[in-house]
């Protein structure tokens, strides 16, 4: 990766400052609150099912490419506008069109209406993510990015686990009748509250959002052309490429496992929703916690140590670690078995998240780093959420056999990790002479 990012001059003031250390904090609820109106749908499959006489395919399309076709659709354009406007305000503007698709999907009649909400999410959702990681970046040094940027995705680990924990709190006390007396929602099933109340938090987020300042005012010459991105894109082999498409391919066995784990506990293991959610929080946060944290020091601490091109090493250890993960979802026969394999895949997979959006962004010049990260949102979107969900029940359908979705999902992880190893190989190569160079000098 290109060496001379790490003597970047500074170009906010007080980057660690602690109107910086607001805006991460504020976005990292954001992005909670994304990640949970995005995967709350995980925990009702079947009552969905049931309610508007859908199958699992449909299912999957509306945990999958309702969200992720317009997700990926709009990604580049908001990137491209990133780069470019104010990202405060257009993340504000995401969060106010999310929250309200997400209470539209609780409103919803059929698979139609249902879809058009879905879609109305990713839309708004495409916004945040590369808006959001251009102002860390340019909001702190690099010796700080790392572990700034893991506090962000901190929000999407607690944001998976929200989901799945506090949706099966809503659920619980939406069956035993506590919603009942309220007015508009009092008469509607369990699962369209529980949609309506974790969508209404991002509107009490907004003021928050407004009065955050961006770090740096850019200049119109900091623009990039499209010609440059692309260039940036494939130089080194691409190496900012590889490591999109390495986040996507792992995105497909995310995406499998989180979509389909609280449906199969609660088939074939008979847990309630809320064990279901309870337990699968319970491995997401734990690991994901770590995960962004650990991974974000540990790749500053690389970079400090032997330069910030060395730090596309530890995807090694990160796929290791999912690969892992994947076969121990194949053999595992209780819950407690498949919660701690899950913790695994989290592990492995949020740390090479954190790890390759520095990485991405390291290797581009200020003006195309919002752009550069919806890049990596697109192919996200379209191979892993596209993808990810709707393999496991089309997988299933040839397993013969009990647990055939179990297999299914161990199946889809494990080739979506094995990809990855794949597809960064060559810029693993080259951090690794990095590394044996500068040990040399």
């Amino acid at each position: 990766m290109n060496e001379r990012v790490m003597i970047e001059p500074a170009q906010a003031d007080e980057r660690s400052s602690a109107a910086g250390w607001y805006a991460v904090t504020v976005l990292s609820l954001a992005l909670l609150l994304s990640f949970t109106d995005r995967l709350v749908i995980n925990l009702v499959v079947d009552p969905i099912r049931r309610e508007l006489s859908l199958s699992d395919l449909q299912i999957s399309l509306l945990q999958g490419a309702g969200f992720a076709v317009i997700f990926a659709l709009a990604g580049l354009p908001c990137g491209r506008l990133a780069d470019r406007a104010n990202r405060r305000n257009l993340i504000a503007g995401g969060v106010a069109l999310w929250s309200a698709a997400t209470i539209a999907c609780g409103l919803a009649t059929d698979f139609s209406s249902f879809f058009a909400a879905r879609v109305g999410v990713g839309l708004g959702e495409a916004a945040l993510v590369p808006s959001a990681s251009s102002l860390i970046i340019s909001g702190f040094p690099p010796h700080r990015r790392g572990i700034a940027l893991g506090v962000f995705s901190l929000g999407a680990t607690f944001g998976t686990g929200a989901a799945l924990f506090v949706g099966g709190i809503l659920l619980s006390w939406s069956a035993a009748g506590l919603f009942d007396p309220l007015p508009l929602v009092g008469g509607l099933a369990p699962w369209r509250q529980m949609f309506v109340f974790v969508g209404a938090p991002g509107f009490l987020l907004l003021p928050l959002l407004l009065v955050m300042a961006e770090p740096l005012k850019r200049q119109r010459s900091d623009f990039v052309s499209l010609q440059a991105v692309l260039r940036g894109w494939l130089a080194e082999n691409g190496a900012v490429l590889r490591v999109a498409l390495v986040k996507g391919a792992l995105g497909i066995g995310d995406y499998a496992l989180v979509s389909w784990l609280p449906t199969l506990l609660q088939r074939s293991y008979a847990l309630s929703p809320l064990e279901a959610g309870g337990l699968v929080a319970f491995s997401i946060t734990t690991s994901g916690v770590i995960a962004s944290l650990a991974g974000g020091a540990l790749s500053d601490w690389l970079a400090r140590r032997h330069g910030v091109a060395t730090r596309v090493v530890l995807f090694l250890g990160c796929y290791t670690l999912t690969s892992i993960a994947a076969v121990a979802t194949f053999f595992a026969a209780t819950p407690a078995q498949l919660a701690l394999a899950f913790a695994a895949w989290a592990l492995g997979s949020i740390s090479g998240y954190v790890i390759g959006h520095v990485v991405m962004q390291e290797s581009v010049p200020n003006g195309m780093r919002a752009t550069t990260i919806a890049l990596s949102l697109t192919i996200t979107a379209l191979v892993g959420i596209g993808l990810g969900p709707t393999l496991v029940p089309l997988v299933a359908a040839q397993i013969p056999g009990g647990h055939a979705m179990q297999k299914a999902m161990a199946a889809v992880a494990l080739g979506a990790s094995l990809a990855a190893f794949v597809i960064i190989l060559p810029p693993l190569r080259r951090g690794f002479a990095a590394l044996r160079t500068e040990g040399r000098s």
